[in-house]
């Protein structure tokens, strides 16, 4: 047997012996807790800071909002008289007025979706730099909350609800969470 044939060996049986020495050790399955982050927006018992922080988006972006919906009702009343206009007869029909109408709803349809895409694009950088700093420290929340708790996988129950197919009442620890994390001192995720 050459050199390199026995060090092959040796470190196969070691790794062997490393192996089944570990399979022997059982290991403790981590705790688990589960925590719905939706509840983090409740008005009454969610968590303080965003709640106030998203209110105030909201606030900010109220009229263009108005504008929009308004908009879109407006739009929908045009295709209600284009509907009307079709459906009289033939004599009484006005090619020229259904035209104007359709080219009105049309120059209203793509300033809507102008203005929509204008919104969205202003609502997430504001979103972003509102409760970005937020939803940061929430993370952290949830890591200091889950090393003093003792949990080694914490799952966000409303991305996962029709996955599972059980989980006991204890494993949803979400009140508990909003408790603590309002209870922490003011960091840095302050809305801006």
């Amino acid at each position: 047997m050459n050199r390199r044939s026995l060090f092959i060996a040796v470190v196969f049986i070691a790794t062997f012996y490393a192996i089944s020495a570990l399979a022997q050790v059982p290991a403790a399955p981590p705790k688990i807790a589960f925590i719905n982050t939706e509840a983090f927006y409740d008005d009454k018992a969610g968590i303080t800071k965003l709640v106030t922080a998203t209110k105030q988006l909201d606030a900010e972006f109220a009229t263009q909002i108005k504008a929009l919906e308004d908009g879109n009702t407006k739009l929908q009343g045009i295709a209600k008289e284009l509907e009307t206009m079709q459906k009289l007869p033939q004599a009484q029909f006005n090619q020229v007025a259904y035209t104007q109408k359709q080219d009105e709803g049309e120059r209203l349809q793509r300033e809507l979706t102008y203005k929509k895409t204008e919104l969205e694009s202003a609502y997430g950088k504001r979103r972003d730099a509102l409760i970005g700093p937020i939803s940061q420290d929430i993370g952290k929340g949830i890591d200091e909350f889950a090393k003093k708790n003792g949990y080694g996988v914490v799952l966000d129950i409303s991305k996962l609800a029709q996955a599972l197919l059980y989980f006991g009442d204890t494993a949803e620890v979400t009140k508990e969470f909003i408790t603590f994390y309002n209870a922490r001192p003011a960091g840095a995720a302050t809305p801006k």
